[in-house]
């Protein structure tokens, strides 16, 4: 809750200005002494908000909000701070963007060592036989020597990885996930795309733009797991962000986790959830059959 300071984390478009009402319930919680934008034109500033449950009540003076503190209510003091509508963000890859969040972490990984051991760290969270992906490196931060298989393959003895560059343009496999797409020395060139290889012609475990498709098509779908520890990350960034409601260009996988989600009362993001445009006809049936959900899960697009 320390992060409301900022931004206040309500999936609500904007905040209104409520009319006090007397007598009225005590508050759950009051946010004072902050600088709030309220994004209504007739009165766009104020001092003070009181939250009840999943709603605004008020929106005013710290005088008029004073009146809704109880003996239980939290007090927040913003100090001055802003504090803003959340935001919504209309158009992400939310699971996919968590998986990223949730992978290994080498944008910023400045030697050959760095990179090595902060693989060698994740590997150790994942249980045995995970791919490890994601990554997002950068070899320009060493010097511009491009990493190699040899590299990691001590750190990673039970996990494929398959990391990519930040630009995507290409990614390093490790000799457990060659193995498995059955890359060896007599593995012929992708038209438009490079196996980079060692002065023997051994891959070297780099794969440039479509060679890269070598070892796309053996990593496996993602799991339950995989979907549900991504779409966790992904809320823990987005609320830092003060965004609050997210529309979700995505997959019928990424909704089950959703919903798994919603069902464990772990939905802390409000989500409108798109699907393909190709199945229709199963979103026809699922609405007719289930409606298009509530106010923290919506199924649309």
């Amino acid at each position: 809750m320390h992060r409301l300071l900022k931004f206040l984390p309500l999936a609500l478009p904007t905040l209104i200005s409520c009319a006090m009402h007397s007598p009225a319930p005590a508050a759950d919680l009051t946010v004072i002494n902050a600088r709030i934008w309220t994004g209504n034109p007739a009165r766009p500033w104020a001092q003070a908000i009181a939250v009840k449950g999943d709603r605004i009540v008020a929106v005013g003076s710290g005088a008029e909000v004073a009146k809704l503190t109880g003996s239980g209510t939290k007090v927040i003091d913003a100090k001055g701070q802003f504090v803003t509508p959340g935001f919504i963000d209309s158009h992400v890859h939310f699971i996919t963007a968590g998986a990223q969040l949730a992978g290994v972490q080498l944008r910023d990984a400045r030697t050959p060592a760095e990179f090595i051991a902060r693989i060698k760290a994740y590997a150790a969270t994942v249980p045995a036989g995970t791919w490890i992906e994601g990554g997002n490196w950068d070899h320009q931060n060493w010097g511009g020597e491009l990493p190699r298989a040899e590299w990691i393959d001590s750190v990673t003895p039970g996990h494929p990885v398959w990391i990519s560059r930040l630009d995507g343009h290409m990614a390093l496999a490790n000799s457990a996930a060659m193995k498995a797409a059955g890359v060896t020395r007599e593995t012929k060139e992708i038209e438009g795309g490079t196996i980079v290889r060692d002065p023997a012609g051994n891959p070297t475990g780099i794969f440039k733009d479509n060679a890269q498709s070598v070892i796309d098509r053996v990593v496996p779908d993602w799991t339950a797991e995989t979907r549900d520890r991504a779409l966790q990350a992904a809320m823990d960034f987005v609320a830092s962000k003060g965004v609050t409601s997210v529309h979700n260009m995505g997959s019928w996988a990424d909704l089950a986790a959703f919903e798994r989600a919603h069902k464990a009362g772990t939905l802390r993001t409000r989500i409108y959830a798109a699907v393909p445009l190709s199945s229709w006809e199963r979103l026809r049936d699922t609405v007719a059959q289930r409606g298009r959900g509530d106010e923290w899960l919506r199924i649309g697009g």
